[in-house]
């Protein structure tokens, strides 16, 4: 007669070793014991996160044939980083918007982020920490750490004893600059700049909400904003310019920045930046452009004037049908080029002299108290100087040519008899009406291209 064997309870672990599951078949002689499942756990090598009360649950009422959870793991939980919440805007655009109708808005751009004394400017999340967890074979599961950042840099704020608050100290425009803030004083004047109020030299940024009458001066190290019109003034800043109504310039106005200029239109008017223009109306003004001009909108014109610009042009209409004499030129005339060459032989000639005097200097360098040496010194460092200051222009112009390499004229609208384009040393009169063109250089002429 064959013998009944007794049937085992069975362990299956989940893969990652953190769920372990019962299996009970239905017993050939008498009910499992508390032995046989720890037997069955101990072979399936689970020594953590037993639950205990399901085992009694299921010794007491058995449920056969079936997987049943008995042991979890504990997961581990990541830690979350510190992180700042900003209480100010650090993602404005320093560009106009251009609307549905083509016509674009010079009141949408946002050059200044402005912070009152005492303003909350920043509050700071202090990292969570990581739980770490175990799995079921008791080895620990680590959990990612989160980590502190290192308290906000700059200046013109303070900090709370927490270290979760930071508030402004003064009144001004606040600027975030390679995770560093600085909140610096801003003039603002809520009305006209006329003669009553006198000519403004400031160091920081300007805003004015109103017009800028003839015969005042407005200078600005940083930034300079100005709601109303600006007449026969002039303006300077260090950084960019915005004329959120334009400028009726009498012949008289003069706008000049380091950086970029944004304006609704400007009449009469001289204008240089180092950086770019972008602008409605240029009429009859003498303007340069470090970079380039764009005068994108629905009725963006060049009328009249000679305008200039090293790396291109964008405008919808050149010239008017009256045919008024319209210069626009891009790139590096020859000046250029003869300044480059005579700033080579200048350094070619001052290193020559520097090196004559390293000599001399050699000679003399055991001899004390010569007047020989002194003089040599002073010479030294004068051409020094003078060698510095010469390879920063060269290497300025060389930039220069470079950036003005493929530049063009884009006319997307008309371009109008009595048009004069210039591309480097190069010149050639429209003398029919055209439209969309690009004028480019090819060689030694310029051709127009249809766009």
């Amino acid at each position: 007669m064959a013998t009944l064997i007794q049937k085992e309870p069975q362990v299956r672990v989940s893969h990652d070793f953190m769920q372990a599951y019962l299996y009970l078949p239905n017993p050939i002689m008498e009910s499992y014991t508390r032995r046989d499942i720890d037997e069955a756990l101990q072979k399936s090598g689970v020594i953590y996160g037993v639950q205990e009360d399901r085992i009694q649950e299921l010794l007491e009422n058995p449920i056969y044939n079936r997987e049943v959870l008995i042991a979890q793991g504990d997961v581990s939980k990541d830690g979350i980083d510190g992180y700042y919440e900003y209480k100010f805007d650090v993602t404005f655009s320093k560009k106009p918007k251009v609307l549905p109708d083509g016509s674009v808005d010079y009141w949408s751009i946002k050059m200044v982020e402005i912070v009152t004394e005492g303003q909350e400017i920043a509050v700071y999340h202090k990292a969570v920490p990581g739980v770490d967890g175990m799995n079921l074979k008791g080895k620990p599961i680590f959990a990612k750490r989160g980590r502190d950042l290192v308290p906000l840099r700059g200046k013109g704020f303070e900090r709370s004893e927490d270290g979760l608050s930071y508030k402004s100290l003064l009144d001004g425009k606040i600027e975030m600059k390679n995770e560093r803030i600085t909140i610096l004083p801003v003039y603002e004047i809520y009305g006209d700049v006329d003669l009553s109020i006198g000519n403004i030299d400031f160091r920081g940024d300007v805003i004015v909400h109103g017009a800028v009458y003839s015969g005042v001066t407005v200078k600005a190290t940083g930034t300079i904003t100005i709601d109303g019109v600006v007449e026969g003034a002039t303006i300077e800043a260090g950084k960019d310019i915005v004329l959120r109504s334009g400028v009726m310039g009498a012949s008289r106005a003069v706008i000049s920045t380091r950086g970029n200029i944004s304006a609704k239109f400007f009449e009469y008017t001289r204008v240089h930046a180092n950086g770019c223009i972008q602008a409605d109306v240029f009429l009859n003004c003498q303007v340069s452009c470090g970079e380039n001009i764009v005068l994108d909108g629905k009725k963006a014109s060049i009328v009249g004037g000679e305008v200039g610009a090293i790396q291109g042009i964008v405008v919808n209409t050149l010239g008017s049908d009256g045919e008024v004499k319209t210069h626009v030129k891009i790139g590096n005339d020859a000046s250029v080029r003869r300044r480059i060459k005579i700033l080579k032989n200048k350094i070619q000639v001052e290193k020559a002299n520097l090196e004559k005097i390293e000599g001399g200097l050699k000679i003399l360098k055991d001899v004390k108290n010569d007047p020989r040496r002194t003089d040599l010194l002073r010479v030294k460092i004068r051409d020094t100087a003078l060698l510095a200051e010469d390879t920063a222009e060269l290497e300025k112009l060389e930039n220069q040519i470079e950036q003005a390499r493929g530049a063009s004229i884009k006319v997307v609208g008309h371009v109008y008899p009595g048009v004069k384009v210039g591309i480097d040393d190069l010149e050639i009169q429209v003398k029919e009406e055209q439209e969309k063109l690009e004028f480019v250089r090819q060689l030694d002429k310029i051709v127009m291209c249809a766009i």
